[in-house]
């Protein structure tokens, strides 16, 4: 389980996250949602500690992750971060064994087990004949399964991935989300621009708008188009399609007018039956 309580953090004087609060209950998969800039990156980056929060607290099963020390957080937190490997002459076996190195003592070598536990993550994501490849000529897509494989190797039962379907296409991004889904005895945080994905693969949503938190709750609840227009400023409509929720997206809603602006707060009823707002119902008059 992570718990996330009240976490605030600003670069440079300007508050990036504010009163950021929620729980990720084991074994499930929950997606960090929400606009370009909106903060998702830099709570991800809170939580494995890459930064400090001015205040609040992070906590794995219980336990503050300021607490814990580097080998520590290591051994309970894998991270995929969009930051990939840099193009060295290393093989995959190699890069998956780094996963391994929470687990390796001082001035010790990898051991069988840890071969075999790399063998094993590399099996897990389909890419067991990659082992020999240098990592530097993989497609986007297997270098994707290639770090996950790094991160499962980690054996950490808590896992972040940061935006993980970039620069994949729709097959890819289908494989590895299914792939993190369907993993076990793992609680999952990942970051994602496309709300069908996260509609399909998450168990729940987290919603951020300019550094604080929309909505939070089951998909059901949270990709609502009296939810997410006004945060993404345009029409959404919501259908079902293969078993999950299925998003369609119209035209951008123009800025709202004075008089919009100022007209009558009674809300009205949208396609879904949800409250709508005056500025987004004349936004929708004015689209159409």
């Amino acid at each position: 389980m992570i718990t996330v309580e009240q976490i605030r953090f600003g670069y440079d004087g300007q508050i990036t996250l504010d009163d950021i609060s929620f729980r990720v209950e084991a074994d499930s998969t929950v997606g960090l949602i929400g606009p370009n800039g909106s903060g998702k990156s830099t709570l991800l980056r809170l939580m494995y500690r890459a930064l400090q929060a001015k205040s609040g607290s992070i906590a794995i099963d219980g336990t503050p992750v300021a607490e814990l020390r580097g080998r520590e957080l290591a051994a309970r937190l894998a991270v995929v971060a969009q930051e990939s490997p840099p193009d060295t002459p290393v093989t995959v076996a190699e890069i998956v064994l780094l996963g391994r190195s929470p687990w390796v003592g001082a001035y010790q070598g990898y051991s069988r087990a840890d071969r075999i536990a790399a063998a094993a993550a590399l099996t897990h994501v389909g890419a067991r004949d990659l082992a020999d490849r240098r990592y530097a000529t993989l497609s986007g897509g297997e270098r994707q399964r290639v770090l996950i494989a790094r991160a499962l190797a980690q054996n950490a039962d808590h896992l972040l991935l940061d935006e993980p379907t970039n620069h994949l296409d729709i097959r890819y991004q289908h494989e590895l989300l299914s792939l993190v889904r369907d993993l076990t005895n793992t609680t999952t945080i990942v970051v994602l621009h496309d709300l069908n994905l996260a509609a399909r693969y998450c168990d729940r949503l987290v919603l951020l708008e300019q550094g604080r938190i929309a909505a939070a709750g089951t998909v059901d609840q949270v990709l609502t188009p009296a939810t997410l227009e006004p945060v993404y400023g345009i029409t959404v409509h919501r259908t079902a399609a293969f078993g999950a929720p299925q998003l369609l997206f119209g035209p951008a809603f123009p800025a709202p007018t004075p008089s919009a602006a100022t007209g009558s707060s009674h809300p009205t009823e949208d396609t879904e039956g949800g409250p709508e707002s005056a500025p987004l119902s004349a936004a929708r008059k004015a689209i159409r």
